[in-house]
């Protein structure tokens, strides 16, 4: 029901002009007004004449997000009334049609004088209907075009308003969707306040109402509204009461008196923003008095605890401004205000009118929204992408390329603890300490958060909150699952770290077995000084008995007496290497206690009655994995050691400061007699937080720290057990294979150009690009193998063609390829005007077979594999030979992760590319058979070659793997270029982009529009 004789949509992002901002016009829901000359922009399904039920439709009114409207003639009752009818499309959806019904449900418990009153709900005819008054007169919104009100009318007005909404909160109702263009103003100056279709239930669910049970509307979480006039709150996400309302209504109590919005912004995002982060804006120069300005600021307050607790406060703040306007009459509008009224017509007033237009949304969501929201994503921008689609999504909820960009936006999480009905809260990583942002409850099952890097929190009353670092990256991030501890059952200083099977993923110990770690406890921070302090003031270093370990120097044990004799500090009293007089440094309480002996460190552990960490324990702990988010953040580039617990380098579950500060000693004792120290120091490169480094267990470096465990019972034997490192390859004193062996090992890689009786298996269409999908004979056996070729629809053929080869993860699934959602980086091929091959290798997706990894090189399986992961790229091309469509003098390579890793056996084996793009690969470490050695191949790559990398990629460390690599390639130092950047193992989606077109534009040259 409404009336908009002054409105017409405007397009999503119109520039602000007036007193009423156009923007304002298109997101408060510009619906042609029923009975006025603006109908016909949306087609009646229902003749006039037909009767449903014992209703006569008389009119087409108007059309809204979820009916069309009608005048009737209640035949039983002999009376006008609108009915807004479900139409057949939606009928025919059960959640559509629910959530009608709920809303008929939800407004007929309100019998208010200022609610527009709901009869009945009704099905008719296969048709269902809701009953409802038939109000005359014009909405707010329109009836503001003409220009504010003055105080004293915007005053009364705002007294039904929130008269109104006190009866809702009252019955347990939330609006959530207040605004000027959901108020009607009837010719004698009556409020009606409508469309309850956004409501929701805030008490105990079921609920019973006047008599009726009312169920909840939507889930918690849900953000639903008109950008305009929603809450902070709202705008999140977050779980939205009474004070919701009140913030919207201090939009409508602003727009009244002032004429135009409290909040500005060219688009949708902008005006979100500015909700979000701005303070409203003056108001002007109106005469208003003082006291209704503080009343409108405190309902615009971003924080819900600083507005009005509830609409009555209001009510009385307003009433006794109104009695202070009007003072000794009867409070009434405005004779020219009702005049007006009354010449704007005697218009119906129906639910149509409370909801944007549904054509210009749709248009909005299609052709403005969609191609925004990918640039977006393609230049990286993916909160503002997130934001935009989940506006969008509101419109064409089931439209599937936005629920492409959807997922390609956000990141999938699932919560559960121990525990249950724990808060879940979020936070951008290394962003404002307090800026918590609330999902809900455990369990908390695939909710959807745009991607990046967070820290997620765990609380519940009675328990010590948990943390997890929460990265959305490319693929689905592991369910969270979080037993929490009850107050007091954990020491102050210590985090819980869960039960788990774990590796050690420190390069040169990632081939260690796993093993299953039981819970145990550690440090949150290192050891600081302030604590170390009391060990030396206890009398540790005079104490034989908490040094329990043999003292071997240069192979010979030494006494207790000769080894406690080593450890003083620099005026010869008992301590750290770095203090002085038995005392830390003025002012370094709560840095770490640095340049300490392992022995002191373990002498330490056992005073406080703890132990030292093994590897395993070590690394589970500091999430290696990780290191792109809290490295930049750790202190590496200091001249010395800083207080720990800052709020860049918080790690795994809640530790501090596991990357850099100092390096932390390890149990673990190397087989020459070298104890394990990891994660850095001040001083060292990134690197160093991921780098295998064992020290002699005497030196008292000043960048040598640590920290402790506490574990609850005896831990498994591999984790203490001495380490046999397998040396880490120095690939400056290595020389490849000769050129005659180079020869018989290249001689492997040959097959038989045989037919290959090509089969096409299906065609699939997306946006941007037609996938074929194709098998046809592999180059061994008797196997077919398959292939993904998109074809892009911006570019004529023949076709500039890149051929992919996946990450390693094509390995550990035997899905079918789902090629958009999973594979970014590939995706941008077609979107360039490039055709994209996408192989099916052997033992990936399909083809899976007995390989289970990438990291047992030395296996004879893995180097058959690598054989016939090259036939199968060079069948690969063959197939592409045999099309007209294909330029076959412009094929590049692109390779990511382990396909950049394998690509000098790729490379030197097939010479038919013309230029590659290895994004986040490197040489491996560990040796391979000399066959698949892609060391004894990489210097016979001629052709140009692009390298992507992270800088903290803990995979392909910089020093130890990428530089060899690039340093070693065959190709001309002109065509060859390396890019580092400050990422993990994947490099930031907009600069490889513009890198990688770059690249194939000056090798392939410009793709043909």
């Amino acid at each position: 029901m409404g009336s908009h004789r002054d409105e017409s949509a405007k397009p999503e992002g119109a520039q602000e002009t007036g007193g009423s901002s156009d923007l304002s016009r298109d997101l408060t829901a510009a619906t042609p007004a029923p009975g006025t000359g603006s109908r016909g922009t949306h087609a009646a399904s229902i003749a006039p004449g037909t009767t449903l039920d014992h209703f006569e439709v008389l009119e087409f009114l108007g059309a809204g997000g979820f009916g069309e409207v009608y005048r009737a003639r209640d035949s039983r009752l002999e009376r006008m009334v609108a009915i807004k009818v479900l139409p057949e499309d939606f009928a025919r959806d059960a959640e559509r049609r629910e959530r009608f019904r709920r809303e008929a449900i939800a407004a007929s418990a309100l019998n208010h004088p200022n609610i527009c009153t709901v009869y009945e709900f009704v099905e008719a005819n296969g048709r269902f209907l809701i009953v409802m008054e038939l109000v005359e007169g014009k909405t707010l919104h329109a009836f503001l075009a003409n220009g504010p009100l003055s105080a004293e009318a915007a005053v009364l007005i705002a007294l039904q308003i929130v008269d109104a909404l006190a009866e809702a909160h009252r019955a347990g109702i939330l609006h959530r969707d207040i605004k000027s263009g959901n108020i009607g103003l009837t010719e004698r100056g009556q409020v009606k306040v409508f469309d309850f279709g956004l409501a929701k239930l805030f008490g105990p669910s079921p609920e019973k109402t006047e008599g009726v049970t009312v169920e909840r509307l939507t889930a918690e979480g849900a953000s639903l509204g008109t950008i305009t006039h929603m809450s902070p709150e709202q705008l999140l996400g977050r779980a939205v009461d009474r004070r919701s309302d009140l913030f919207s209504f201090g939009v409508v109590l602003y727009e009244m008196v002032t004429g135009r919005l409290p909040f500005e912004g060219s688009t949708a995002i902008a005006v979100a923003d500015a909700i979000l982060h701005t303070r409203p804006r003056d108001f002007g120069d109106a005469p208003l008095p003082e006291k209704l300005k503080a009343v409108i600021r405190k309902l615009l307050e971003k924080e819900p605890e600083k507005r009005y607790a509830s609409a009555e406060e209001v009510h009385a703040e307003l009433k006794a401004l109104a009695d202070s306007l009007v003072p000794g009459r009867k409070a009434r509008l405005p004779r020219n205000t009702r005049i007006a009224l009354v010449a704007a017509g005697l218009v119906a007033i129906t639910a149509a009118g409370w909801v944007w237009q549904r054509a210009s949304r749709t248009r909005w969501a299609r052709e403005t929204a969609t191609p925004e929201i990918a640039r977006l994503l393609d230049a990286d921008e993916v909160a503002k992408a997130a934001a935009l689609v989940r506006e969008a999504r509101k419109v064409l909820p089931n439209d599937p390329t936005l629920e492409k960009l959807w997922k390609r936006a956000t990141g999938e999480i699932t919560v559960e603890s121990v525990p249950t009905g724990a808060d879940v809260s979020i936070r951008p990583y290394g962003g404002d300490p307090n800026a918590w942002e609330s999902l809900g409850k455990t369990p908390l099952t695939k909710f959807r958060f745009p991607r990046g890097s967070y820290l997620l929190r765990v609380t519940a009353p009675g328990y010590i909150p948990a943390l997890r670092i929460c990265a959305f990256r490319f693929s689905d991030p592991r369910p969270f699952t979080f037993r929490l501890d009850r107050e007091g059952s954990v020491p102050a200083e210590m985090v819980h770290i869960p039960a788990g099977k774990t590796g050690v993923t420190t390069p040169g110990l990632d081939t260690l077995p796993e093993v299953q770690l039981d819970d145990y406890l550690m440090d949150r921070t290192e050891v600081t000084n302030a604590e170390y302090k009391l060990f030396v003031d206890a009398g540790g270093y005079q104490k034989p008995e908490f040094w329990k370990h043999p003292f071997v120097k240069d192979g010979r044990t030494v006494s207790w007496e000769e080894a406690i004799a080593l450890f003083h500090d620099s005026t010869g009293r008992p301590g750290p290497a770095g203090w002085e007089l038995g005392q830390f440094p003025p002012g370094q309480d709560r840095h770490p206690a640095a340049g300490v002996s392992w022995y002191e460190a373990a002498a330490y552990a056992e005073f406080v009655g703890k132990s030292l960490p093994s590897v395993y324990h070590w690394c589970r702990a500091a999430n290696l994995w990780g290191s792109e988010v809290f490295v930049p953040g750790s202190n590496f580039s200091g001249s010395g050691t800083v207080p720990v617990g800052g709020a860049g380098a918080a790690n795994e579950y809640g530790t501090y400061d596991m990357a850099g500060n100092v390096k932390e000693w390890c149990w673990n004792e190397r087989k020459d007699h070298l104890r394990f120290i990891l994660g850095g120091g001040f001083g060292e490169p990134t690197y160093m937080f991921g780098a295998q480094d064992a020290q002699p267990p005497w030196h008292r470096a000043p960048t040598f720290g640590f920290r402790c465990v506490k574990l609850a019972g005896n831990p498994p034997d591999t984790t203490l057990a001495t380490i046999d490192v397998p040396p880490v390859r120095d690939y400056s004193k290595e020389k490849p294979a000769s050129d005659e062996a180079f020869r018989a090992y290249k001689g492997l890689y040959a097959y038989d150009k045989r037919n290959l009786v090509v089969h096409l298996d299906a065609t699939e269409k997306a946006d941007d690009w037609t996938t074929e999908i194709v098998s046809f004979d592999a180059g061994y056996g008797n196997e077919r193998m398959i292939a993904y070729l998109c074809l892009p629809k911006s570019a004529r053929p023949p076709y500039q063609t890149v051929i992919y080869f996946p990450g390693s993860g094509a390995i550990h699934t035997d899905k079918r390829l789902e090629f958009v959602a999973n594979e970014g980086y590939a995706a941008i091929v077609p979107k360039s005007g490039r055709a994209l091959l996408y192989p099916i290798y052997k033992g990936t997706y399909q083809r899976s077979d007995d390989l289970t990894d990438d990291t047992d090189p030395l296996s004879a399986s893995y180097r058959d594999h690598t054989i016939a992961w090259a036939k199968d790229l060079s069948r690969s091309i063959d197939f592409l030979e045999t099309r007209t469509d294909i330029d076959r003098e412009k094929l590049a390579y692109l390779g990511f992760s382990w396909g950049a890793e394998v690509a000098p056996v790729m490379l030197a084996v097939e010479g038919r590319f013309k230029a590659a793009i290895l994004v986040s690969g490197g040489l491996d470490p560990y040796r391979t058979l000399p066959e698949a050695e892609p060391f004894n191949f990489v210097s016979r790559v001629r052709i140009p070659v692009l390298m992507l990398n992270g800088r903290y990629d803990h995979r392909f460390p910089v020093e130890a793997s990428q530089l060899p690599f690039f340093r070693s390639l065959g190709t001309p130092e002109k065509d060859k270029k390396h890019v580092i950047y400050e990422s993990g193992h994947a490099p930031p989606r907009k600069d490889y982009i513009r890198e990688s077109l770059d690249w194939l534009d000056k090798y392939l040259g410009p793709v043909k529009r």
